[in-house]
């Protein structure tokens, strides 16, 4: 899936349809993939593998996209359903501010010619990416109040610990497993004996492990006859 970033929007596109995420108030749009055409001077910033949702943590700063920039996979299901694991995450501020360097694959049509490897190499040192992470959000909002000096180096620090808490839980733990085409939230004899029909995947699962439900809100609240949630890289996730 490729990531482009243009003057109002962040926009995902693959195939023939594309999620466009405002850079304004964060709500996301899904229209067609030749409006690319119409973005203002859009730029690729490479590929990420799907999208997790998106989150504000704290009403005065902008929402974060989080996005899947490597996965791992673990193996196949019968009928050649894929199971992949999160290895490493992106977080996009959904804001005016310019993204930080997102250590991304390059698009290879939109890169040509750019020597760099195909696949993200670990990082010795995760605490360097959060900290450039939060260093630069940091920078990027407006000066507070001098009578608000104590409340903003609050949720500075608040906003650190949660981003720090985010990275660690996707990169270290090793338990965030998905499939983009087969419910893992359900055991076979449920699903044999669930109801058969043409309802999205999202509104099969098991909602015990659907964790990042609130996080997808938005898309789920799309006209899924659009076909949107049922599409692949948008995939819901189970923690194992």
């Amino acid at each position: 899936m490729e990531l482009f970033q243009a003057k109002d929007h962040y926009i995902l596109q693959q195939g023939e349809r594309a999620l466009w995420c405002s850079r304004h108030d964060g709500g996301l749009q899904l229209r067609p993939a030749t409006d690319l055409l119409l973005a203002w001077n859009p730029i690729c910033l490479g590929l990420v593998e799907g999208v997790i949702g998106k989150i504000q943590l704290h009403s005065d700063h902008p929402w974060w996209l989080i996005l899947i920039r490597q996965k791992a996979l673990v193996g196949k299901l019968p009928g050649d359903h894929e199971v992949c694991k999160i290895t490493k995450i992106a977080v996009l501020s959904l804001s005016e501010m310019e993204p930080q360097d997102l250590e991304l694959e390059l698009c290879k049509k939109h890169h040509f010619g750019i020597n760099k490897p195909e696949k993200i190499v670990p990082s010795p040192d995760d605490s360097k990416f959060l900290l450039k992470t939060f260093t630069h959000i940091k920078s990027n909002v407006s000066a507070p109040n001098k009578k608000k000096v104590k409340e903003s180096k609050e949720k500075e620090k608040l906003e650190r610990r949660l981003l720090e808490e985010l990275l660690k839980m996707f990169m270290d733990s090793e338990s965030f497993y998905y499939s983009l085409t087969y419910d893992l939230t359900n055991s076979v004899q449920r699903q044999s004996a669930g109801e058969k029909g043409p309802r999205p995947l999202w509104q099969k699962v098991d909602d015990r492990f659907f964790w990042n439900k609130y996080m997808i809100q938005d898309l789920t609240e799309i006209d899924t006859r659009r076909g949107l949630l049922d599409y692949p890289h948008y995939p819901r996730f189970c923690a194992d």
